[in-house]
């Protein structure tokens, strides 16, 4: 091979660079999309016109080598024709192409190969000598051949033109334009170097064989290569970008740094070799100092390009890893549903770039896909149903992309997809089955296969995250109905204790008690056998009541003062009377003073006696409830009703264990065990100054506080049972049993009167009743219009509590329950459900709206 000159080579070099990367570009679109005919086509047009160029370049050379001008001739011939069909499937394909493939690729190839068939056969026969080349018939034949190919290829060339400008005033798509818009160009411009090279070749021959083409067939490559890789970089072309990975974007960058700084080196080199061949000293330092300068700059500017690409990839990367961490941490914390989309927006927003986004959850199946989480404007349609076309795209599982700038073109589902105010949609799949639909606004840059794979891989860890909590969901519901269940049998255990209990008396012939506390007859018996409590008129199996219990069990067998704190109606007289009947005083006297029924100097009186002549009407000596309680147990009920007069010397008796009579001054010594009540708060009444410091010091020796009956509602049944029987044998009627539907309505009520209102309930449903189980008529209406505020005298803190969100839920469901079915029996008359129900029709309807109730 013969050197080169510079002039020549360096045409040559920047045609190959050209040539070479559209090459490769085609190759890796076909590559990475095997089945699209656009990407097959252009790796095709790639391939002829890499070949054809190259051969153009250099004919004389190749013209002496057979194989190689055959390989030319073949490019040669086919470059127009692959142009051609190129342009008639990109975009997209033309109609009739889709109609007759057959017929419309055997018109395109068949001309050009048949002439190219007869071109090379004629070539062949020459090169083997069966036909003479002098013979002018042969060159006459030979001649009309290459003349034939030569129109072929304009017409062909001129068809390619055609297609491009039918392109242009057919499509909409405005993408899809700017691409068509900018090859037309790109070819247009092309035409003026390709028609001076055409007039070289047939006006001026001896210039074309001196190389006179060179420089115009450059420029039209350089022209129709720019317009190609502006259609692939800005208008997205074959959307190369989504082929090519970040990771191989890096590499290629890196290495298009490295030619860079190398070509200016080579450069350099070649200009220094070229122009300067004997230099002096002054020119040798000259040269030396400017290239030294000159490659330190060049390696300053590489080092820095190579550190700015990897602060952008390692950049990229760590946003990744955490955004990852995040989504972990929500599959871990098995938070609800919306959140979690909440979150898979957010982590796809930070880590694509994206600012507007949505998913939809799959819900009831009538609704289809509801809509549960957006970033940015958030879409005008909550519900996607099962036939929408979207929905029956995202069943594949494969990814939507739809250009916003596409107007009215499109599939069903992106034009869908469009209205959603989205560009891309990617399907959440469990087990084949679509669990939720993610669609996100436009990006900045286009997406790549790299950002489908992230976007996938950041689905299946969301979809993950879903099923989780659903079955953790699930799980909570069977725990909750396996609750209900057991809380059930666990109440039917306590009415069977509680009838047990009741024919155990029935059998003793004991009366019944007149109040009552709680525990359980299954309790009862063990403290029989441990010689705990009596049980006579106790009910009830709360824990809370059997802790309540085991104080009093504690402190029973002791001198200490008890003070028992707790709302009106709990019960705390009968719990004093246990106290002391199971305290080794249980033989003595039990006295009970009720303090708030009487005035200050009756009270004094009343406690600690009078002599005769002490005031006026004091006929006779008189003796005091301490000196009836001496050597037993004193009750004062309502303590913190006294005077402070009277807890003067209530505090003296306490400390000396003496008292004095009023009208006396003889002391006298008194045993007697203090147990104190009240439903005020004492510590209030102190910092009123109501009540005396010392003495309640003095009384606070054992504080047991009483619960208030809403908080140990599993006593109700028991309860309810026990004065059922209670009354029916004072009122002589036959109820003996509640039914379930009244007893949720006790368990649903706040009951701020206490076990005392529950008992006068229960009582006047046993008088109204005449079967022999009550039922919801049998109980009064303040039952169901309770407004949940504790009564008056309530004690206030530490005691008091409101009543609690059970309480509450279970009325309202039960509430609900009984307006319907009254609604449903009377056909929706609200005056006959209102009778029914046994309130006024203002009522109901009240009662309704608080309850969500249409109507």
């Amino acid at each position: 091979m013969r050197p080169y000159p510079l002039i020549e080579l360096v045409p040559a070099l920047l045609w190959l660079f050209l040539k070479g990367s559209l090459f490769v570009v085609g190759a890796l679109v076909y590559w990475k999309r095997p089945h699209d005919e656009s990407a097959a086509r252009f790796y095709l047009l790639c391939v002829v016109t890499l070949v054809a160029y190259i051969g153009g370049y250099h004919w004389t050379q190749i013209v002496t080598e057979p194989a190689l001008l055959i390989v030319f001739m073949v490019c040669a011939m086919l470059l127009p024709v692959s142009s051609l069909h190129f342009y008639l499937v990109f975009p997209r394909k033309h109609v009739w192409l889709e109609r007759y493939p057959r017929r419309s690729v055997a018109a395109i190839y068949g001309p050009p190969l048949l002439t190219l068939a007869a071109l090379i056969a004629f070539f062949i026969a020459i090169r083997l000598r069966w036909i003479a080349w002098f013979d002018e018939t042969v060159r006459t034949y030979l001649l009309g051949l290459i003349y034939a190919n030569f129109g072929i290829a304009m017409l062909w060339y001129l068809a390619s033109m055609a297609a491009l400008i039918y392109n242009l005033y057919t499509l909409e798509h405005g993408m899809e334009l700017k691409q068509v818009k900018c090859i037309a160009i790109g070819i247009f411009l092309s035409l003026f170097p390709i028609g001076h090279s055409l007039y070289v070749v047939l006006a001026e021959p001896d210039r074309f064989a001196e190389g006179a083409v060179t420089w115009p067939m450059f420029a039209a490559s350089a022209i129709v290569t720019l317009a190609f890789a502006i259609g692939m970089t800005r208008y997205r072309l074959m959307e190369l970008d989504k082929i090519v990975t970040s990771g191989a974007g890096y590499i290629l960058v890196s290495v298009l740094a490295g030619l860079m700084y190398y070509g200016v080196v080579f450069i350099g080199t070649l200009f220094y070799s070229r122009f300067i061949t004997s230099p002096t000293l002054p020119a040798a330092l000259t040269v030396s100092t400017t290239a030294l300068l000159f490659v330190l700059v060049l390696d300053a500017a590489r080092s820095r390009i190579q550190r700015a690409l990897d602060r952008r990839f390692v950049r990229d990367k760590t946003q990744l890893d955490r955004t990852l961490e995040q989504m972990s941490q929500a599959v871990s914390q098995l938070i609800d549903p919306p959140m979690l989309a909440q979150r898979l927006l957010v982590a796809v927003s930070d880590t694509l770039g994206i600012e507007r986004g949505a998913i939809y959850l799959k819900a009831e199946p009538e609704v289809g896909f509801r809509l549960a989480a957006s970033l940015g404007d958030a879409p005008t349609v909550s519900d996607l149903p099962h036939d929408a076309p979207l929905v029956a795209a995202m069943r594949n599982g494969a990814g939507l992309e739809a250009d916003s700038n596409a107007g009215a073109a499109g599939t069903p589902a992106q034009l869908q997809l469009r209205r959603l105010g989205g560009e891309i949609a990617q399907p959440l799949l469990h087990d084949g089955a679509l669990k939720a639909i993610l669609i996100l606004g436009p990006k900045d840059t286009p997406m790549r296969a790299e950002d489908w794979s992230l976007l996938s891989a950041f689905a299946q860890i969301t979809i993950v995250a879903l099923e989780s909590a659903a079955n953790h969901r699930a799980i909570d519901e069977l725990n909750q109905d396996l609750q209900a269940k057991v809380d059930k049998i666990a109440e039917q255990q306590r009415r069977i204790l509680a009838l047990q209990t009741q024919l155990h008396r029935r059998a003793k012939a004991e009366p019944p008690p007149r109040k009552t506390i709680s525990t359980s007859p299954s309790a009862r018996v063990d403290h029989a056998s441990a010689n705990a409590l009596p049980v006579s008129g106790i009910v009830g199996s709360s824990p809370v009541v059997q802790q309540l219990l085991t104080l009093v069990r504690k402190v029973a067998a002791t001198d200490a003062v008890v003070l028992l704190r707790g709302e009106s109606g709990t019960g705390k007289e009968l719990l004093a009377r246990a106290v002391h009947d199971n305290s080794p005083r249980a033989a003595r006297p039990y006295v009970k003073v009720h303090c708030a029924a009487l005035s200050a100097n009756l009270l004094e009186s009343e406690l600690f006696g009078h002599v005769k002549g002490a005031f006026t009407g004091a006929h006779r000596d008189k003796v005091g409830r301490f000196e009836m309680a001496d050597g037993g147990t004193l009750f004062l009920d309502e303590i913190g009703d006294i005077s402070l007069e009277v807890q003067t010397k209530l505090l003296r008796v306490l400390q000396e264990k003496t008292i004095e009579r009023v009208g006396s001054s003889e002391p006298m010594r008194v045993d007697v065990r203090i147990i104190a009540a009240t439903h005020q708060n004492l510590e209030t009444l102190i910092r009123q100054g109501r009540f005396r410091e010392d003495l309640f010091y003095r009384l606070n020796v054992f504080p047991i506080r009483v619960p208030p009956l809403r908080e140990r509602g599993e006593d109700i049944p028991e309860l309810a049972m026990f004065f059922i029987q209670q009354s029916s044998q004072r009122c002589k009627k036959s109820a003996t049993q509640i039914d379930d539907d009244a007893l949720a309505l006790l368990k649903g009520f706040a009951w701020p009167g206490n076990i005392r209102q529950l008992e006068n309930v229960i009582e006047r449903a046993v008088v109204i009743s005449e079967a022999q189980t009550l039922s919801l008529g049998d109980m009064p209406t303040e039952l169901f219009q309770q407004d949940d505020t504790p009564s008056l005298g309530v004690e206030a803190a530490p005691t008091a509590s409101p009543p609690p969100s059970g309480f509450r839920t279970e009325r309202d469901r039960f509430e609900r329950e009984q307006v319907v079915r009254a609604l449903e029996t009377a056909a929706g008359n609200k005056a006959e459900a209102a009778r029914i129900l046994g309130i006024a029709r203002t009522t109901l309807v009240n009662r309704m709206k608080k309850l969500g109730i249409d109507g």
